[in-house]
């Protein structure tokens, strides 16, 4: 996947593919998927202030539960609301990252495919949803990454994608019921509202800025997992023409042994130099001033 318009095909695709059919019957097992891993989310952030995690479940409906006891603080309440959301476009991002720039493939899925197993048997309910959703998945993952295929690539890219995208679908797919979301949750407590009374408007408005701000930071990891991805192309491109540029003029030795970064390059350039720090071909330097 080292061109860019491909790339972009391809996310392009499969958004377009995962809206189209999203309410498709077989569409469903991939729901349960992203629901479990922004529970998931919640989990890791309340095991991570040093709160305990007592179960995960999944309800089937496009929504699951996380009974958590994060830590005592104000702090440790607001990270384990916001990880559902920001920490499943995280984990998407991450691995639409590695999927496209075609690295840690393998380790990649079996991490993940581990983590997902853990979890599930750690925290999930004997017979429900979560649990199966968590093993089927887990195995998956795990199973693939012990072979070396070409699909594997492909699958960090959908499920990176489904995972990203999810989290700002579910928030869009909630906003008439926004009092039940993550959002709704931290904007009735920071207002102090009583959760069994009428939801008060001003609960509905924060949930909505919450949900908003949310979204912002959604969409800014996507952009920059892709960005990352699109400007390693770009300059492992460039260090491959400079590489043929060299080898056309008769320098067959190995540019600059160590990990070559676009300012490290810009800087020889503008010397006149190439990565062995010789001087570069007067016809190259003369493609340059051009």
């Amino acid at each position: 996947m080292g061109n860019r318009f491909l790339k972009l095909t391809i996310f392009i695709s499969i958004t377009f593919t995962l809206f189209s059919f999203w309410d498709h019957r077989l569409v469903g097992y991939l729901k349960d998927f992203v629901v479990f891993i922004h529970e998931i989310g919640h989990a890791v952030a309340a095991l991570l202030t040093g709160g305990s995690v007592h179960t995960i479940e999944l309800h089937g409906n496009e929504s699951g539960e996380t009974i958590a006891i994060p830590s005592s603080g104000t702090g440790s309440f607001i990270f384990v609301v916001s990880a559902g959301y920001l920490g499943s476009c995280l984990m998407g991002g991450f691995l639409l990252n590695r999927g496209f720039s075609g690295k840690m493939i393998r380790p990649t899925l079996i991490s993940f495919g581990t983590i997902l197993l853990l979890m599930t048997i750690s925290y999930s309910k004997p017979g429900n949803l979560a649990q199966y959703t968590g093993i089927f998945w887990g195995l998956g993952f795990v199973l693939l990454g012990f072979f070396d295929l070409k699909i594997n690539r492909f699958v960090l890219v959908f499920i990176g994608t489904s995972i990203s995208l999810y989290s700002l679908y579910d928030l869009l797919d909630f906003t008439g019921n926004i009092a039940y979301t993550d959002a709704g949750i931290m904007a009735t407590w920071i207002t102090g509202a009583n959760s069994t009374q009428v939801v008060p408007k001003s609960v509905t408005v924060l949930g909505y800025l919450i949900a908003l701000l949310w979204s912002f930071f959604s969409l800014s990891i996507i952009f920059i997992s892709i960005k990352k991805v699109f400007q390693s192309s770009v300059s492992e491109r460039e260090i491959s023409q400079v590489e043929n540029s060299f080898q056309e003029n008769g320098n067959t030795e190995v540019p600059f042994p160590g990990e070559v970064t676009p300012e490290v390059m810009e800087w020889f350039f503008s010397k006149g130099l190439d990565l062995n720090g010789k001087p570069l071909p007067t016809e190259f330097l003369e493609k340059e001033e051009l």
